[in-house]
């Protein structure tokens, strides 16, 4: 029995240890649908209803970044009806990280907005999670459900993998006993989904801090994104933890 549960430990810190380095593919589905103006229904025909982008997160011990894969992809959508046309901009993904140091808890979210670079730093954000009793299977892992609600519109449902001893997840999602896999934003309006999962042969060189922007707070560039929307007469979504989308509708 002793010899049996020698065997058993080494596996186990086996596992750990392999696991300690790591690297996720994300595929993203944005529900573009969920932002046109109810009285604009028949844009939907000349609309695909959901935006795709392909991300990875790379983990080393504490340390992640969290970034776009490098491939070419629509990040401007347009949709004319009469004299109304419609743009829907994925603004300056390729050139968004999100490093993530979780035993120092620090986060720096380096966005491009506008043309300008912006480093988003602060403590990771904390949620009060609630973990469900229900499971699913992602990528071959029993995972668990994890949920908390932000404000009275906006639901996040998570699913981790407690077999994977990292307390992280995709963009800024984090905090759960085990790797996230996938996240859902408001039932499907946004779904990060975890597609690959590799431990061996990962590149964690490139988990470095940003440096390169204007160091701002998450209030603060909340403040600077919504002011400059306003300016522009558009609508926009996504705070630090969401997609820098930018919405304007205009008529000819």
């Amino acid at each position: 029995m002793k010899f049996i549960s020698l065997l058993l430990f080494s596996a186990l810190t086996s596992l750990s240890f392999a696991q300690s380095t790591g690297k996720v593919t994300y595929e993203e589905k944005f529900d573009m649908y969920r932002h046109i103006p109810p009285d604009r229904e028949d844009l939907k025909n000349n609309f695909p209803q959901f935006h795709t982008s392909m991300w990875e997160l790379l983990y080393n011990g504490q340390e992640s970044i969290y970034q776009h894969q490098k491939q070419q992809e629509a990040d401007v959508t347009t949709a004319q009806q009469g004299n109304t046309q419609m743009t829907m901009r994925f603004g300056g993904r390729e050139n968004r990280v999100v490093y993530k140091n979780i035993a120092d808890s620090k986060m720096i979210d380096s966005r491009d907005f506008m043309q300008k670079q912006f480093l988003i730093t602060g403590v990771p954000t904390e949620r009060k999670w609630k973990i469900g009793k229900q499971t699913k299977e992602i990528l071959g892992y029993n995972c668990l459900q994890a949920s908390f609600q932000v404000d009275s519109t906006t639901n996040i449902v998570a699913w981790f993998a407690p077999q994977i001893q990292q307390f992280n997840g995709p963009s800024d999602y984090q905090g759960l006993p085990g790797l996230i896999l996938q996240v859902d934003a408001n039932d499907g309006e946004r779904v990060l989904t975890a597609t690959e999962i590799k431990f061996e042969g990962v590149d964690t060189s490139v988990i470095v801090a940003p440096t390169k922007g204007k160091e701002v707070t998450a209030e603060e560039f909340d403040a600077i994104r919504k002011e400059k929307m306003k300016e522009m007469g558009m609508q926009g979504q996504g705070g630090p933890g969401g997609p820098p989308m930018q919405i304007m509708i205009t008529n000819h």
